[in-house]
């Protein structure tokens, strides 16, 4: 019994330890690295990769210094072919000049990327593994067209906006990415199911008409999935452009990991990068189809 009451003690204190909320994070921890946004599509070309850096605390960041402008970035596959890409001040990406690289399933890929940062020379490199095509929304066992706001009936029963799509072989989960088209005050849905205010909407908008769903299916063979959107995360009266990602290992960590840095005791984790060297962020592959329907009153 004094055991369990040593170790009920202990339980207790670790609690109360865990529960504090202030974290002290000083410059003295910056350390400069390399920001990489990037995916490749299989059966597309080479598309655009965004290299940035980061800041230390409190320091007012100018947009244009945020781009790493004379960086040496190159994407390599299985059979030593490189592509070296350029940095485009138009879109402040790095894109390809040609069309040689087609990205093919199965197949494995490497970025790698190099550039000065406060007077270091940094590098890092990440490889992914491209899904197989065959993954693609199944248009007609998915929600299109004009649906009514909360009377979208199918065989009698009040139903949710759907994505049915095929799954393929090396996806490691499929996300959903969907936009309301439209969304402004005269689209706004007054009687939305958790009575978001008209008043707030200057300030939530740019969370309420996007949404993010993800799917990772227990049967990772070909078949079909489902996934479903709910009504409350429906705000105007809008066409909805739906995005589905049938996505590998490192989007999928990436994707559940980045927004979720805080544990529910308070402890801060770093969100789940696959880079080696000096680098954070994403580079991963993905196969993606599209699908629009209409909300109408």
């Amino acid at each position: 019994m004094k055991f369990y009451n040593l170790l009920l003690m202990i339980t207790f204190i670790l609690y109360l330890a865990c529960g504090e909320t202030s974290v002290n994070i000083d410059n003295s921890t910056y350390k400069p690295k390399i920001v990489v946004n990037g995916l490749l599509y299989t059966g597309e070309h080479i598309q655009k990769i965004k290299i940035m850096r980061n800041f230390p605390l409190n320091t007012t960041i100018i947009s244009d210094e945020k781009y790493l402008t004379d960086a040496l970035v190159t994407i390599s596959n299985n059979y030593g072919d490189t592509d070296t890409l350029y940095y485009s001040p138009l879109s402040n990406y790095y894109v390809s000049d040609s069309e040689a690289m087609d990205i093919v399933g199965g197949e494995e890929y490497t970025l790698y990327v190099s550039a000065e940062i406060d007077g270091q020379q940094l590098w890092t490199r990440s490889s992914t593994i491209a899904p197989h095509l065959g993954f693609s929304i199944n248009d007609q066992l998915s929600t299109a067209g004009d649906i009514p706001y909360r009377k979208y009936y199918i065989n009698g029963l009040l139903t949710n906006p759907t994505v049915t799509f095929n799954r393929t072989e090396g996806a490691e989960f499929y996300g959903l990415s969907a936009v309301a088209l439209d969304a402004n005050d005269s689209t706004f849905i007054e009687d939305n199911i958790f009575g978001v205010d008209p008043d707030s909407l200057d300030e939530m908008i740019n969370y309420i008409k996007y949404i993010s769903y993800w799917s990772s299916p227990d049967n990772r063979a070909e078949g079909t999935s489902t996934i479903e959107l709910p009504w409350y995360l429906i705000y105007f009266y809008s066409t909805y452009r739906l995005i589905l990602y049938a996505g590998d290992l490192n989007f999928y960590h990436f994707f559940i990991s980045h927004q979720n840095v805080m544990n529910i005791d308070g402890n801060l984790r770093e969100p789940l990068f696959y880079f080696k060297g000096d680098g954070i962020g994403l580079f991963g592959s993905a196969v993606r189809d599209s699908i629009y329907f209409n909300v109408i009153p």
